[in-house]
């Protein structure tokens, strides 16, 4: 009975996560589930100032108390939800600090001590209350109860802080830990790198974070100024002779003006309560086996082929439109129509193309790195075998072929230069010269392996803006209060026009 129980509310809580919406009904359930509890005064203090804006934007329109009361509805249904985006703000907000704080302190910790067990007591001892000192406590229970085998306590150990803090940034660092502590020896190199990469993904996350706190607040202050200039077109016209404030369909309009902007602002107040530890999203390695395939077997004429049913398509089409609709434009639409139809398999190879540079372009910086960190024990093509574990799935076709060559062949030249030569970047062209200097020792530069860090530093940045997923599909959404006047403006005008030939037509 009590693990029936048990999965009812596990039920309950993978049910909330996937709400959109939180209405008054869940309101407790979803702040409970990050840890907070219902706060009754702060609620009355939300639902007494939304009200009161309702209030004063519908006598600033001027509109019927029907209509106000309906407002003020919808006003208080999205307290609840900006109640728990202002508590999930602050939750994400304490995760992502506990999670960098603890990177940091067990990679410092660990170049001295060189031991997991020792380092997270240290590490703990900078975290008096919260999610993090719970869960690294439940962690030396782990490790208590795992004595006979120390290794795999410390693994499991390791994982159940990962299980909390879902993060690729944190696995990869605990991966290190583990390989560290069983080879031994100096890792202060490696954990200058890691902390690097680190630096690099916290500082893209906040300023994605603080890019989407001025986009609410500045979208917000658009709607506003918007809904400040209907309101003196709607009193300018009301002094003239076309006075259109009180009718219904106005009131209407103005109505679903108000409404929308309190949605409006609760889908922006959204986006900024996302996890800020999602990870990043990358091609699969059997789709990019897919796409190696199809670009090394193109043949032009075969593929002219293949979409020949699109290209006649695109003639009769073409022909159809002349004959129904004779004119300059629609030969120029035929033209362009039939040119996309006799080029389409040329179009998807250049779009195939494309998609693997931007995959690979995101990809290449995070292998790199781990690279950087094999060859502080491993030799240049010991680190290419090895980086075959944790590389991204779009690299390791590549990966492999080279690996392959270098194994028949030691040192191979064609095997660095060839590497991505197909999708011809300079930049990884010119890294793989440096690699191949150093595999042959004709680059004895010891700070030549800092020279590239620093070079990829900004690539990583650059591919962490591109695969995190919380940097969210609608690029610029401060668009949407200029929907919300332009419409608002069509429907005065609309309604304008059609009380003026009423007007005219009561008069004849």
């Amino acid at each position: 009975m009590r693990k029936k129980s048990s999965n009812k509310k596990k039920h309950r809580q993978n049910s909330q996560k996937e709400k959109i919406f939180i209405t008054p009904l869940y309101t407790t359930e979803a702040l409970q589930a990050i840890g907070e509890e219902f706060d009754r005064k702060k609620a009355m203090l939300y639902y007494t100032g939304l009200l009161f804006v309702a209030i004063i934007l519908g006598l600033l329109f001027e509109i019927n108390v029907l209509f106000i009361a309906l407002i003020s509805i919808v006003y208080s249904c999205c307290v609840p939800q900006l109640l728990f985006n202002q508590s999930k703000f602050a939750y994400e907000t304490r995760r992502f600090n506990d999670i960098n704080s603890y990177m940091s302190q067990m990679a410092q910790s660990f170049i001295y001590t060189q031991d997991i067990i020792e380092s997270l007591h240290e590490t703990a001892t900078c975290f008096s209350t919260g999610l993090m000192t719970d869960t690294l406590k439940h962690a030396f229970e782990i490790i208590e109860k795992g004595k006979t085998d120390i290794k795999k306590a410390e693994k499991d150990a390791l994982a159940y802080i990962e299980s909390k803090y879902s993060c690729e940034k944190l696995h990869n660092l605990h991966r290190f830990f583990i390989s560290a502590e069983e080879l031994g020896g100096e890792c202060q190199k490696e954990f200058e790198i890691l902390e690097n990469m680190r630096i690099a993904w916290q500082g893209v996350v906040e300023s994605g974070r603080v890019k989407r706190y001025w986009e609410r607040n500045i979208g917000a202050c658009l709607y506003i100024l918007f809904m400040g200039v209907a309101i003196m077109m709607l009193h300018v016209m009301r002094n003239s002779d076309l006075n259109i404030m009180a009718l219904v369909a106005t009131q209407i309009v103005d109505s679903l003006l108000l409404a929308g902007f309190v949605l409006y602002f609760v889908f922006m107040d959204n986006r900024l309560n996302k996890s800020l530890l999602i990870n990043p999203v990358l091609m699969t390695e059997k789709k990019a086996r897919a796409y190696y395939e199809y670009l090394d077997n193109y043949n032009a004429k075969e593929e002219w082929t293949k979409y020949r049913g699109i290209t006649i398509l695109s003639v009769v089409a073409s022909a159809m439109l002349l004959y129904l609709k004779p004119s300059w434009m629609s030969l120029a639409i035929a033209i362009g129509v039939v040119f996309i139809g006799f080029n389409i398999h040329t179009i998807i190879h250049i779009m195939a193309v494309k998609t693997m540079k931007k995959e690979i372009m995101k990809s290449f910086p995070k292998w790199l790195f781990d690279v950087m960190l094999l060859l502080q024990r491993e030799s240049v093509e010991g680190a290419f075998e090895r980086s075959m574990e944790t590389a991204p799935p779009v690299l390791i076709p590549e990966i492999s072929r080279i690996n392959g060559m270098l194994t028949r062949k030691p040192h191979d030249p064609d095997a660095y230069m060839s590497f991505l030569r197909d999708f011809g970047d300079q930049g990884i062209n010119e890294i793989m010269h440096k690699l191949y200097s150093l595999a042959v020792g004709a680059n004895r530069d010891p700070d030549v392996l800092d020279v590239v860090m620093e070079k990829n530093i900004k690539a990583l940045e650059k591919s962490e803006r591109d695969t995190i997923i919380f940097m969210d599909s609608m690029k610029n959404p401060t668009w949407i209060p200029f929907i919300c006047a332009g419409f608002s403006c069509l429907a005065y005008l609309v309604i304008a026009i059609l009380t003026s030939i009423s007007g005219i037509m009561d008069m004849i």
